[in-house]
């Protein structure tokens, strides 16, 4: 039986879980929920983001820049302050020796994602002095400002197959924000099955790599304003990484930043139902596909890559 003093210290603990979320959501640095540090003896790599997508390129970049350290050896670069995606915690940056946008979200301008650097820049407390960015198009937006801009597309480096036995159908991703149409389109036909499964709920790399792993199929969908502006998430990579066959809603530019075709796209209810069925029941040979998938996105997509392109361009 458990004490009183237990549950007193249970009901403790979560209240202060509790505020420590109120004081992230609200913008008040919060390390370890939203500022994330990355030692090395001369160069320190802080990240300000927050979210789930969010944390998991976070954590990954982390690991990749202690690979940098152990193969490179320290590039001695100070402290590289990196704020990113579109919430508060990307809007009050500490400031660094270096500071970076990394630019993979619109924020709430998403309908108007035109409008958005600018807002950006009117509301961060301290300026990039370049811009990270996904596509050409945000490369452009940032270079007429007057920034210097890196390209640094999104990656992967916890993921990967596992080899186990696969079943059922699943969407990995936050249930708030998303487009009611497009979701009609990717998840509509298969999300009151029993074996589909939604899930919002994983903080960790290795954590969402297991799940992957046990799915037959799953699904992406990309926010219209990165979609539009040729932005590829972070979803893509992981997913193939991971070898998990993986139906994703039209994308204009995936192919270009991907390296290779990718047939696995859908435009309608009617192409994601067919796309699906042909997996469900013909797994081996599309699972041989993403296999190979997963060698290509793992080799030339990894942020071990990612890290080397940016510090070696700081």
């Amino acid at each position: 039986m458990r004490s009183p003093d237990a549950s007193i210290a249970d009901v403790v603990g979560k209240l202060r879980e509790l505020r420590t979320g109120i004081d992230a959501w609200r913008g008040k640095q919060v390390p370890g929920t939203n500022v994330f540090d990355f030692r090395g003896p001369e160069t320190t790599v802080q990240f300000h983001g927050q979210g789930l997508g969010d944390e998991m390129i976070i954590r990954q970049f982390g690991r990749a820049f202690a690979n940098y350290l152990r193969d490179e050896g320290d590039p001695g670069l100070g402290k590289v302050v990196v704020s990113c995606g579109g919430y508060k915690a990307t809007f009050n940056p500490e400031p660094g020796d270096i500071n970076c946008y990394w630019w993979w979200s619109f924020g709430p301008k998403d309908d108007d994602p035109a409008a958005y650097l600018d807002f950006y820049l009117d509301e961060v407390s301290v300026e990039p002095d370049v811009i990270l960015c996904l596509s050409e198009r945000c490369e452009t937006e940032a270079t007429q400002r007057g920034f210097d801009t890196i390209y640094l597309p999104l990656g992967t480096q916890s993921f990967e197959p596992l080899g186990g036995e696969r079943s059922g159908l699943g969407y990995a991703g936050s249930r708030h924000h998303k487009d009611g149409s497009k979701a009609e389109v990717v998840l509509g036909p298969y999300g009151d099955r029993d074996d589909f499964e939604w899930v919002s709920h994983f903080v960790t790399p290795t954590q969402l790599n297991l799940w992957y792993n046990t799915k037959l199929v799953t699904f992406g969908l990309t926010k219209e304003g990165q979609r539009r502006w040729g932005m590829v998430n972070n979803r893509v990579f992981e997913t193939l990484a991971s070898g998990t066959p993986f139906v994703l809603e039209a994308h204009p530019t995936v192919e270009d930043v991907l390296g290779f075709e990718f047939p696995y796209q859908t435009s309608s209810r009617e192409e994601t139902v067919d796309l699906t069925t042909d997996i469900l029941e013909n797994p081996e040979r599309h699972l041989d596909r993403f296999r190979s998938y997963a060698e290509r996105v793992r080799a030339e997509h990894s942020y071990d890559e990612r890290v080397r392109t940016l510090l070696s361009n700081l």
